[in-house]
């Protein structure tokens, strides 16, 4: 499992729950501070199946085809050169890896909308398709916000 943008670690501890003893979770960030703050965090928990990964904006470098899922949430509007970075990503996933989104959805009177913190549904369905996914999953339970989840495509 890899958390991108996991900040100060929010999904971190459930993400290392869900996926037990036999699994890692990477905490991905262009923040040292931030992972600093998860470093913290699971070394007072215990917690020993979390990785942090110091990365640049335009490449995460892991081994090839080691994570399962990749989880963004209100990060991929914060990407610049997005079909490469995608592209690129996809070497780290297995088989049948997965990338799941959340991002705010575009409300024209809010702090995300007038600001740009949107990712629209129309830009990350095609943004991924030219990157070599296929959506797999929507989900609408979310008030303002999208969730989807790609596979590797056609």
């Amino acid at each position: 499992m890899g958390d991108i943008g996991s900040g100060g670690g929010f999904f971190i501890r459930e993400f290392s729950r869900e996926v037990g003893s036999k699994g890692q979770v990477y905490a991905i960030d262009t923040h040292q501070k931030s992972l600093d703050c998860i470093e913290d965090d699971i070394q007072t928990e215990g917690i020993q199946n979390v990785q942090t990964v110091l990365t640049n904006p335009d490449r995460i470098k892991l081994p090839e085809k080691i994570v399962d899922i990749f989880f963004l949430r209100n990060v991929f509007h914060h990407i610049s050169n997005q079909i490469e970075y995608f592209q690129n990503l996809k070497g780290s996933l297995k088989d049948n890896g997965k990338i799941a989104f959340i991002d705010y959805n575009r409300r024209k009177l809010s702090f995300t909308g007038i600001f740009g913190h949107y990712t629209s549904e129309i830009v990350l369905l095609d943004i991924m398709k030219q990157a070599g996914f296929s959506l797999l999953e929507k989900h609408d339970f979310l008030p303002d916000h999208l969730f989807m989840i790609f596979e590797k495509g056609p």
